[in-house]
């Protein structure tokens, strides 16, 4: 159904916030964060928009789901004053590429996770699984929006 790679990703560093609740009320958690970057004039430093899950929201209840609004900063770059640091290993990771509205994700994450993991033998890491957002929803139509899934695997 959906073309599947296992690659090797390279540890990521992001500033951003946290988030407890449904995933759906995370475009206000990143304007939340945008408004940070952008008042502080850190535009430069960011290197790439990704959103951290740490729950499947068929199990979690949608007010315990917990998730992390992030831009990409290099490894060194300290958060600012109202914004977290978080930091993602590296390591090998099943990779997908989604083209479409971000409401289709959860599809998306229901066949990698109910369908794909079992027939794989492969095992999902005790880590957060991430989205890299690779164009803006702003300037994009919903249906050529391209999100990099990556779940972490264990070795």
């Amino acid at each position: 159904m959906y073309d599947i790679q296992i690659t090797e990703r390279p540890a990521l560093t992001l500033i951003g916030s946290h988030h407890r609740g449904p995933y759906q009320e995370m475009g206000a958690v990143y304007q939340k964060v945008v408004g940070v970057i952008s008042a502080q004039n850190l535009w430069p430093q960011i290197q790439g928009v990704v959103g951290v899950a740490w729950d499947n929201p068929d199990i979690v209840p949608p007010a315990d789901l917990r998730s992390f609004a992030g831009f990409q900063v290099a490894e060194d770059f300290e958060a600012p004053e109202g914004l977290e640091r978080l930091h993602l290993q590296s390591g090998p990771y099943a990779e997908l590429l989604y083209t479409g509205p971000y409401e289709g994700l959860r599809a998306v994450y229901q066949y990698l996770m109910g369908d794909w993991f079992p027939k794989s033998g492969r095992q999902h890491a005790p880590s957060p699984s991430y989205e890299v957002y690779l164009n803006d929803p702003t300037t994009t139509a919903p249906a050529d929006l391209k999100t990099l899934i990556c779940a972490p695997l264990t070795a």
